[in-house]
C-alpha cells in the first residue's frame, strides 16, 4: 500500500510537470483558437459510453451533453457543427491528452476543484452542468437517508474526488464505511448490482443513467441527499486565453439565448425579425461581438442553430425531452429558481 502511495505521488508530480511544460511550450506556439482555425477542426476529449452525457452508438454517431458542448464549440469557431474530431477518453487519459495536445478541449463531466486549477494548471469553462454527490441503494434495505449508511460498504471511483469528498463527509459526521474501490464506472457499477456493497456513490444524474439501464430499475432508490457540490465543466489548458474567452461566453450565450427566448428553431426568424437590441447584438445583425472576439460575428446563431440553448441541450441529453427526465434543479435558469445565470450582453 505504502509502495503504491508513492508511486501515485511521482506520478502526479510527474503529470503536473508534463504539463507545466506544456503550457510554457503552448504559449510559445500562441493561442489554441488560431490552431484550431487554421487546423479547420476542433479535437474534443470525452466519455463513449454514457448516453445523455457523452456516446458513441454502433453508427458511429456521437450524441450528448457533453457531446453537444463541443459540437457547439465548432460551430461558433468554425461556423460548422460537424468539424469535431472525438476522442475517447478514460479518467487516467484526460489530463494527459490535453497536457500533449491529443485534444483542444476536455468535455467530460470534469469536476472543477482549487487544486486541478491551480496544481494542474486548467482553465475550466462554464459551470455548464451543477450538480452534486448522491447516493443510490437497493430499496430492499429500506434507507431513506445517506445517515443509515453508518457502517455501509460503498461502492466509489478509486483516485477520484468523490473518494475523498466521502471521506470527509463520514468523517465529519462521526460515521464509518468501508469503501469498496473500483477502476472505472463499469466495474463500480458491476460491484453494486452483484451486491458487492450497499450503496454505490456519483452524481445523481449519472446514478440515473445506471438505474434506467439496470434489469430492474425499481429496485434501486437515489437519495435525495448530497453530501458535497460539484461544478462540472469543459476543460482547456492554461496559455489560451482568446479560446478560454469564446468558450466561456459561448456558455454564457447558451444560457442567454434560453432567457431571450431563443431557439434552434426560431433563431433565424429572430435574426430577420427582432427589434430588441440586445438580441441583435447578440446574433449578430449589430455590433461587433463575434468579430472582436476573432469568430464569425454570427457565432451565437450558429451555434443555436447547432444544438439549441442551454434549456434545449439540457432537456434534450437529461431532462424532460430525454429518457432519463432528469429534473433541470440547480440547472435551471436563475428566474426559475436554478443557478444558471449569465453576464449581460452588452
Amino acid at each position: 500500500m505504502i509502495r503504491k502511495a508513492v508511486a501515485a505521488g511521482f506520478a502526479a508530480a510527474a503529470l503536473a510537470c508534463t504539463i507545466g511544460s506544456a503550457q510554457a511550450e503552448g504559449t510559445g506556439k500562441g493561442d489554441l483558437l488560431d490552431a484550431i482555425k487554421a487546423r479547420g477542426e476542433l479535437h474534443c476529449g470525452t466519455l463513449n459510453y454514457l448516453p445523455g452525457v457523452g456516446f458513441l452508438d454502433d453508427k458511429g454517431q456521437w450524441s450528448g451533453f457533453d457531446v453537444d458542448f463541443c459540437k457547439a464549440a465548432a460551430a461558433a469557431i468554425l461556423g460548422d457543427a460537424s468539424k469535431v474530431r472525438f476522442t475517447a477518453l478514460t479518467g487516467a487519459q484526460m489530463f494527459p491528452a490535453l497536457q500533449s495536445g491529443e485534444i483542444d478541449i476536455l468535455s467530460r463531466s470534469v469536476t472543477d476543484t482549487i487544486s486541478r486549477e491551480t496544481k494542474l494548471g486548467l482553465d475550466f469553462i462554464g459551470p455548464n452542468h451543477l450538480t452534486g454527490q448522491g447516493f443510490m441503494v437497493h430499496k430492499s434495505a429500506g434507507v431513506t437517508d445517506v445517515k443509515g449508511l453508518d457502517g455501509a460498504t460503498i461502492c466509489v471511483l478509486a483516485g477520484t474526488v468523490t473518494e475523498g469528498y466521502l471521506a470527509d463527509w463520514f468523517r465529519a459526521h462521526g460515521m464509518s464505511f468501508t469503501p469498496a474501490a473500483a477502476e472505472n464506472s463499469d466495474q463500480m457499477f458491476s460491484m453494486y448490482f452483484d451486491d458487492r456493497c450497499d450503496a454505490v456513490t456519483m452524481e445523481p444524474p449519472y446514478l440515473a443513467i445506471r438505474r434506467s439501464r439496470s434489469a430492474d430499475p425499481a429496485a434501486h432508490v437515489i437519495l435525495k441527499t448530497l453530501i458535497a457540490k460539484s461544478f462540472e465543466a469543459p476543460v482547456i489548458l492554461e496559455g489560451s486565453p482568446k479560446l478560454r474567452e469564446v468558450l466561456q461566453w459561448m456558455h454564457w450565450g447558451m444560457v442567454t439565448a434560453e432567457e431571450l427566448g431563443i431557439t434552434s428553431a426560431n433563431a433565424a426568424q429572430m435574426k430577420a425579425g427582432s427589434k430588441d437590441p440586445v438580441v441583435r447584438r447578440f446574433l449578430g445583425v449589430e455590433g461587433t461581438i463575434g468579430q472582436d472576439m476573432g469568430v464569425p460575428n454570427d457565432w451565437m446563431l450558429q451555434v443555436v442553430e447547432a444544438v439549441g440553448n442551454y434549456g434545449e441541450m439540457y432537456d434534450r441529453n437529461l431532462g424532460k425531452d430525454s429518457k432519463l427526465g432528469v429534473p433541470r434543479g440547480m440547472n435551471a435558469l436563475w428566474r426559475d429558481g436554478g443557478a444558471m445565470i449569465a453576464p449581460g450582453w452588452q
